[in-house]
């Protein structure tokens, strides 16, 4: 009996040395102070593994992402953490925990939907000054007419056409003009598309436009091309 109770105390001593230095008998705390938090994250709503989901450790400002099955890990050391999980289109979650073994941790996220103002874009063609292939036309605007020199501190637009290039006066003090060789009787003066037949008073001093209530001017040359 004596022998046989040396050896169950022999065969006992064995098993406790195999359950201590095995590591499936491991508790789950490790010899260096690390320990293991893991877990899966999910849709609260249909259970579907949420991809790329952030998990941050705000006091080490570390963190991991979950693979395709919505599953992460991460070893830290021993100690509590405040940790937060979130997920594009999804509310973010913060969770205390205190690590002190290895640790799963399940959580599931609900979908947080954000009402935006709407976003308009706006652009211009490359050729957007290009509406037509108009030759020899030469636009001003009203700021630029009004820094030309005026006849008794008045703006003249008819005066102002005299000063572009290829534009010529027909005598000095009057209104009328030539174009690049043509003659009075050859120019169409138009406002708002309807023909001004007498485009300046008293005596040719003055043009019948008034400056205040006009935005721009265009003066071209139509040419006519002859049928042969």
């Amino acid at each position: 009996m004596t022998k046989i109770n040396q050896l169950s105390n022999l065969i006992l001593a064995l098993l406790i040395t195999v359950m201590v230095y095995n590591p499936c008998y491991s508790t789950g705390v490790s010899e260096s102070g690390n320990a293991t938090l893991y877990g899966y994250l999910k849709d609260s709503e249909n259970g579907e593994p949420l991809i790329g989901a952030t998990v941050y450790i705000l006091q080490l400002r570390i963190g991991t992402v979950t693979n395709e099955y919505g599953f992460y890990s991460l070893a830290l050391p021993e100690g509590s953490y405040a940790i937060e999980f979130s997920y594009i289109g999804y509310g973010t979650r913060s969770q205390h925990i205190e690590l002190f073994a290895d640790q799963r941790h399940d959580l599931e996220l609900v979908e947080e939907l954000t009402q935006i103002n709407e976003v308009v874009v706006r652009a211009e063609k490359r050729d957007h000054n290009v509406t037509s292939t108009e030759m020899s036309v030469d636009k001003l605007d009203m700021k630029t007419i009004q820094k030309m020199p005026a006849f008794m501190g008045e703006v003249d637009i008819i005066k102002s056409i005299q000063l572009l290039p290829g534009v010529s006066t027909v005598g000095e003090g009057a209104s009328g003009f030539n174009v690049r060789g043509g003659s009075v009787g050859q120019n169409l003066v138009l406002l708002d598309d309807a023909p001004v037949y007498n485009s300046s008073h008293v005596m040719g001093f003055f043009s019948v436009f008034n400056q205040k209530n006009s935005s721009r001017l265009c003066l071209g040359v139509k040419r006519k091309v002859k049928k042969t």
